[in-house]
């Protein structure tokens, strides 16, 4: 009799394997059906030892083990998969069980019987020996036309491309450039696939002797395809690969460690990679192509209104000579910075001049302070400053998220041709592409939004940032990422131009945009990474804990005295809703790449034996 360890694949699964009994010994990657509550599930056996080995681990388990259901069969790949998924695992710390139910689409199992998918299974990747990594980068146009060569060349060399985005929609926009004379080899699958559609696609992927071209979002990309040689992972920058789950898992690891275990090359494209994927690839030179060209400066004076007056002037040309423009926020609803009511001077930093944040701080006695800080270089002052131009006491709030310059712009305008983006108005993909018709039927047309918009817009011909000093200060390590990220894609989005408002116009970041240095902007934001330890060159891990109130000096002593040997900064605690009893507690810790692989499952452990809710978040974008 044997003991097998086994990955369950089904979604919610929190566990990292199950174990179950068996008659016979099972290789690794047989596929089995395992008895779990009052399901079945199916599960990739991991490993199988004697029952004699796992005799000590048996009589101390709180369980007695079931008996496997019933073989399914043994596939190689499944193996493969098995392991790239435990590699992925150690790297994340997400269960096992959690991880293979966001990777493994479930229908496969329906058609597992088949004859030929079990022959699909085992058979060995052709002739490929080597993981190759590179990295795609540039306006879209430049990788479309890569793409296209890529893909004739993997056809020419009889092996299949998968091509992997993080929304269905980034999907269908790449399907319709790319599958031009190869429209009967396409494949594509994602959540919204119909099951008539499922089976269609699934019997092309079986029995096709021609390569094929597959898309997939990220929970469908482990789909058995034998001649499969090369992955693209399109949109590389987006957090939409990361899980929605309490885990939060980078399905871009699991993809590279798939790559591994295939030995297929892995391209990284987007308009602008992560500084991460750029560094490891050797890739901080960037095409001539990829300077943003329609990119403006615009420096702005005092104003008194929400918009600067420079944007008013454009808005009334813009209707004037029937225009469509793109107004960019930072957020939706109302994002506070503070002005002197008497003469219009911004509260800013004097260290780096960028727009500063008010806050609160609670005291040693219980009782709230009240300061202004810099979310850039950490400068802050006193909430009684006083205005640095004219001396005035008279400090009040100026809200510029998308409610209030809606409000703003309608009243120069009218509301007839303004439009907004936020998840309110237009929850779904649906309800966006109705507004943005609307939108492209006027002559001259405002639309308000997000960076959601981006990848919706077309046909506009300016896009305005009123206030790219407030981005400047968000409190994030991937602030400059992002930001370049934006203008990139709004550059590409304009037809006329892209204008950044501001009132610091010798900042150092804005004069080297103005200048279009943007390969320094990278390397020196690279230069300081490094120099401080954040990623790629460090890690960052922000450990979440939710405790009740009474409980909350004694888990900081817990936790504190664990972490005693790294370093690590804690947050201020704060309950997690109004009138509630349990407080949030947060610990950044800051610390060499290998430490997860190092000291992981011994925080695991440690996390667990506090018997509280927490999260791990690693290389977090907020803290």
């Amino acid at each position: 009799m044997y003991v097998a360890t086994i990955i369950p694949i089904a979604r919610g699964i929190p566990f990292d394997t199950l174990s179950y009994y068996c008659l016979e010994m099972l290789n690794p990657g047989t596929l089995v059906s395992i008895p779990f509550g009052k399901q079945n599930l199916t599960g990739i056996v991991l490993e199988t030892n004697s029952l004699l080995e796992s005799k000590t681990a048996i009589k101390n388990a709180p369980f007695s083990l079931k008996k496997i259901k019933k073989v399914l069969g043994t596939f190689s790949y499944f193996e493969k998969i098995a392991l790239a998924i435990t590699s992925t695992s150690s790297q994340t710390l997400t269960p096992i069980g959690a991880l293979a139910g966001n990777v493994i689409p479930q229908f496969i199992f329906e058609y597992i019987n088949s004859e030929k998918v079990s022959e699909l299974s085992n058979s060995n990747i052709l002739d490929q020996k080597l993981f190759n990594e590179q990295i795609s980068l540039g306006p879209t146009k430049d990788r479309e036309d890569y793409y296209k060569r890529l893909i004739r060349s993997s056809f020419a060399n009889k092996k299949s491309v998968l091509f992997v985005a993080p929304t269905i929609r980034s999907l269908e926009f790449w399907q319709k450039k790319l599958e031009k004379g190869v429209q009967k080899y396409v494949v594509i699958i994602h959540s919204k696939t119909t099951k008539k559609n499922l089976r269609t696609f699934f019997s092309l992927i079986k029995s096709s002797e021609r390569p094929l071209l597959i898309f997939v979002t990220p929970g469908f990309c482990s789909l058995p395809r034998n001649d499969l040689g090369t992955i693209v992972v399109e949109d590389e920058s987006s957090n939409l690969y990361k899980t929605n789950d309490r885990y939060g898992t980078d399905l871009r690891v699991f993809l590279k460690e798939f790559a591994q275990q295939f030995y297929l090359t892995i391209f990284w494209g987007d308009l602008l990679p992560r500084f991460e994927t750029i560094s490891r690839l050797e890739s901080t030179n960037l095409p001539r192509t990829y300077i943003p060209d329609k990119l403006n400066i615009i420096p702005i004076e005092h104003y008194r209104t929400t918009l600067p007056s420079e944007v008013i002037e454009l808005l009334r040309y813009a209707q004037i000579k029937k225009r469509k423009l793109f107004i960019y926020t930072h957020r939706k609803g109302l994002a506070p910075i503070s002005r002197c009511s008497d003469c219009s001077t911004t509260v800013s930093c004097p260290s780096c001049s960028l727009p500063m944040v008010l806050k609160n701080k609670l005291k040693q006695n219980g009782n709230k302070e009240r300061y202004f800080i810099c979310t850039y270089c950490g400068e802050n002052i006193f909430a009684d400053h006083n205005c640095t131009y004219c001396g005035s006491w008279n400090i009040t709030p100026l809200y510029i998220g998308t409610e209030s310059l809606y409000n703003e712009i309608c009243s120069l305008v009218g509301s007839d041709s303004v439009f907004t983006l936020n998840e309110d108005v237009t929850p779904d993909s649906v309800a966006v592409e109705n507004l943005l018709t609307e939108f492209n039927q006027k002559k001259f047309a405002v639309i308000i939004g997000t960076t959601k918009i981006l990848s919706y817009l077309k046909n506009v011909d300016y896009t305005i940032v009123p206030f790219f000093d407030r981005i400047l200060s968000t409190p994030s390590i991937y602030t400059i990422e992002q930001t370049l990220h934006m203008i990139m894609q709004s550059n590409e989005k304009s037809d006329l131009g892209v204008l950044l408002c501001t009132k610091n116009s010798e900042f150092p970041l804005i004069k080297k945009l103005e200048m279009r240095k943007i390969n320094m902007i990278i390397e020196e934001e690279l230069e300081t990474r490094k120099e401080l330890g954040y990623p790629p060159f460090g890690l960052l891990i922000k450990i979440s804990i939710t405790v009740p109130d009474g409980y909350r000096q004694k888990i900081k002593s817990l936790v504190e005295d664990y972490l005693k040997e790294v370093d690590f900064t804690p947050t201020n605690p704060r309950r997690i809703s109004l009138g509630s009893m349990k407080v949030l507690m947060v610990w950044i810790i800051k610390s060499p790449t290998n430490y997860i692989e190092n000291e992981g499952q011994q925080l695991l452990s440690f996390l667990e034996s506090l018997r509280f809710p927490y999260k791990i978040e690693q290389n977090p974008e907020r803290f």
